[in-house]
């Protein structure tokens, strides 16, 4: 009985010696990432100029008090970001980084600070709003090309990426530089609102305001994700541009300027349990509407039609085919492969851009000029809001405090049916006729808006465009 108790606690002994032993090399592991990594993070501070309503515009207060008798004043806002390197280029004489978009949208002035401290003022080269991705730089100053070239980020393959992954996230959370979180991957491919097509990663690493920007890393070190977003009031859910997807956003922009996106030109939904039991298929997503001279009608799309495949990569979701469609140059052919009366078909499509009568620049302005975002109206959409059942028009997304979207008595919910008497049929669509109706030298636009069972008309003020 002694001996079998003795062989038991040299046995508990050695288990837990080495069990500390393979935390302990977990441990310096993690150091190790971290050390290497965090130098190539940086910390970007912005300032803004942003408008706000002057309430005593045209009262008799303004001028008895000396107030400036004008609609709006411009204040000064400061914010706070997260960015890492990524390439060099010598004959620019340029260090790149990768940031979000919403980090660095409408600044004035950009300033990146290194963990070397040096402080260099930053451009922004271009940037995508739709997967709130950006690439700044800062020129060759003080040094900082060679540290640059030594902190520079290797960047992995988000596309083989699984939920339980462990995963660090550095960043300048609430103003505390090169702060280190540690989580899991709880989810891949998370579709969040505004951004079709972009599959964000989903972590529970700590993220707060300030990480946005900054990388998200494996255990190996490499950026696999850029911080992007987190719930109000939700803990353990953050999210995370994948690095595949930011990768392809930034050639995009240093070779074109501007992110080229492809377009089909249909409405979609996903193929439910019960439709897939119907048509005999457990994967695809149906073609509900096809969009007058799109490519997709161009091509012989039909609504009713189950695409599962896209240049023979299967199509499992709405994501997928949006991903695949988008990351398609314009111009370029595709096989679209679908399922109609139960055959087979494989349908060539010339894909057509997502810049077709209006820009991503343009619309971007617009949204920004107007305060006012509206999205198209998909059947997730309805589903999720229970938004009523209307023949054609888009959602009203937001609206800005003291906007001409305000000022038209619009709000979050609303849904925009026609813009001066002509039905509207996606954001695209409603931007067109704003954009018209501004050209022509008119004043406003007259909307009917459909909110809850009641319909009603209202007259956004127009910003005339400089001819």
């Amino acid at each position: 009985m002694k001996k079998t108790f003795t062989i038991f606690t040299i046995l508990l002994t050695y288990l837990t010696i080495s069990f500390a032993s393979i935390l302990e090399k977990i441990e310096k592991e993690r150091i190790k990432v971290i050390e290497n990594v965090a130098p190539g993070v940086a910390t970007i501070f912005t300032v803004r100029e942003v408008k706000i309503p002057n309430p005593f515009a045209g009262s008799p207060f303004s001028e008895f008090f000396g107030i400036p008798n004008q609609r709006e004043f411009k204040q000064r806002q400061e914010g706070l970001g997260s960015g890492f390197i990524v390439k060099i280029d010598k004959k620019k004489k340029l260090v790149y980084l990768l940031t979000n978009n919403h980090v660095v949208e409408n600044a004035t002035n950009i300033k990146v600070q290194f963990k070397n401290k040096l402080i260099l003022d930053a451009k922004i080269i271009g940037t995508d709003k739709l997967a709130d991705v950006a690439v700044i730089a800062v020129p060759f100053k003080n040094g900082i090309e060679k540290y640059a070239e030594k902190h520079i980020l290797k960047l992995g393959n988000s596309d083989k990426l699984k939920p339980g992954m462990t995963v660090i996230a550095i960043g300048s959370p609430l103003g505390l530089k090169w702060t280190v979180t540690e989580g899991i991957i709880s989810a891949l491919d998370r579709a969040i609102e505004g951004h079709p097509g972009e599959g964000f990663i989903q972590t529970d690493a700590a993220i707060n305001p300030g990480n946005s920007g900054g990388p998200l890393v494996n255990i190996k070190g490499e950026v696999i994700g850029i911080n992007t977003a987190i719930i109000a009031g939700a803990q353990g859910l953050g999210f995370a541009v994948p690095i595949n997807q930011a990768k392809w956003i930034m050639e995009q922009i240093l070779k074109y300027g501007k992110v080229n996106r492809g377009k089909l030109g249909v409405v979609i939904q996903p193929l439910t349990p019960e439709l897939g039991k119907y048509f005999d298929l457990n994967y695809g997503v149906i073609i509900t509407q096809v969009m007058k001279n799109s490519p997709a009608e161009k091509s012989g799309l039909k609504a009713g039609d189950i695409i599962i495949a896209v240049n023979g990569k299967k199509v499992e979701d709405p994501n997928d085919l949006q991903k695949y469609i988008m990351r398609t140059m314009p111009g370029k052919k595709v096989v679209i492969t679908v399922v109609r009366d139960k055959e087979k078909k494989d349908i060539e499509v010339i894909v057509g851009s997502w810049d077709d009568d209006i820009d991503t620049g343009n619309l971007q302005e617009l949204e920004v000029k107007y305060g006012l975002i509206v999205r198209d109206i998909t059947p997730q959409i309805v589903e999720k809001y229970r938004l009523p059942k209307v023949p054609y028009g888009v959602i009203v997304y937001g609206v800005k405090f003291g906007s001409p979207a305000d000022e038209a008595g619009l709000r979050s919910g609303d849904i925009i049916m026609s813009v001066n008497k002509h039905p509207v049929r996606s954001a695209e669509e409603f931007w067109k006729f704003v954009k018209k109706a501004e050209k022509s030298g008119r004043d406003d636009v007259l909307l009917k808006v459909r909110r809850g069972s009641t319909v009603l008309f209202t007259v956004m003020p127009l910003i005339k465009s400089k001819r």
